[in-house]
Formats: C-alpha cells, structure tokens, sequence
C-alpha cells in the first residue's frame, strides 16, 4: 500500500485545505503512462494507464490550489517507500533500457509502460487530467514494462524498484 489508502485520501480530500478552506488540491504523484515506440523512439504522446488504486498509490505531495499550503509530502519512494527514494526518482535517469524492438518477434513497435511523475488538479467532484512535463529520456522518467501488440508482455522489471533503484522484493502494487 502506498502512503494512503482510498478512504484516508478522501477524508483528507473531504476537509479541504486546514488554511484556506479551498476544495482544489494539486496532487504530485508517480503514475503509470505508455508511450509507443518505434525503432526505440516515440511515436505518439503518452498514454495513462493508471485506475483509481494506483493513482493513490504513487501520491507524494498535496498542495492547496488556492494558497498554496502544503498538506501531505514525503520524500520516501512512493513505490517501495524507501527513505529519500523520491529525490532519487525525479533526479535519476530510466535505469531500464528503451527497447528498439520486441525482443519476442523483433518487430519495431512496442508499448514501453513507465513511471512518470504527474500533477492532477482535483475540485470535489472529478480529478483533472494527469499533467506531466517528463519525457522518454528526461530524469524521472522510469520504465518498467515493454509490450508488444504480437507478443503480449515480452519483458517487465522486477529486479528492484524502478523508481528509486532500491533492492527487491517490491511490495505490491494494486491491481
């Protein structure tokens, strides 16, 4: 489990900021995006590929929108919450491989799933769409995850935390 769970995060959502009273909060979070690849370039803008559970799960800061309070950070590893772990993600390159192509059949076309640091505005009702600035081979940037449409899933990191490099066993993710 991440920092919060979803009823916590929605009671923290339902008081508002304890300094201004706003409702709009920005959320920093670490979430899942794909990007399609081709010859190990991409190819389109990044796809979101997160639920509801995972959003919440990679959540590390929460500010008000209005005054800027901040009501929830910690710089621990929002996928395995090791110490520091979160300076180490926005400030380190992708430590897994861009694929230039399957490894499975060797087309040129993949779906490479990574870890991406976002921003997501969130007013009482809806979460706006997750904003992110980093790009394929920007710090902060991790991937974890190749597909391929023949192949299915050809190749996923396990090894250690894909954020922080921290050793395995990672906890698990939700589903």
């Amino acid at each position: 489990m991440g920092f919060f769970d979803e009823p916590g995060l929605q009671r923290l959502v339902d008081a508002g900021c304890p300094k201004c009273g706003s409702i709009k909060l920005l959320f920093r979070t670490y979430v899942d995006g794909l990007v399609p690849l081709m010859g190990g370039e991409p190819i389109g803008r990044v796809k979101w590929v997160y639920n509801g559970e995972k959003f919440v799960d990679g959540v590390y800061r929460i500010v008000c929108a209005g005054c800027d309070h901040e009501i929830f950070a910690d710089d621990a590893c929002p996928r395995c919450h090791a110490p520091r772990g979160l300076t180490r993600a926005l400030d380190a390159p992708n430590g897994w491989p861009v694929p230039s192509r399957c490894p499975g059949c060797q087309g040129e076309e993949v779906r490479y799933i990574a870890f991406l640091p976002a921003v997501v505005t969130y007013e009482g009702k809806r979460a706006d769409k997750a904003r992110s600035a980093i790009e394929l081979h920007d710090d902060g940037f991790h991937g974890y995850r190749v597909d391929c449409r023949t192949c299915g899933t050809v190749s996923e990191r396990i090894d250690g935390c894909p954020l922080c490099e921290a050793p395995g066993p990672l906890r698990p993710r939700p589903e």
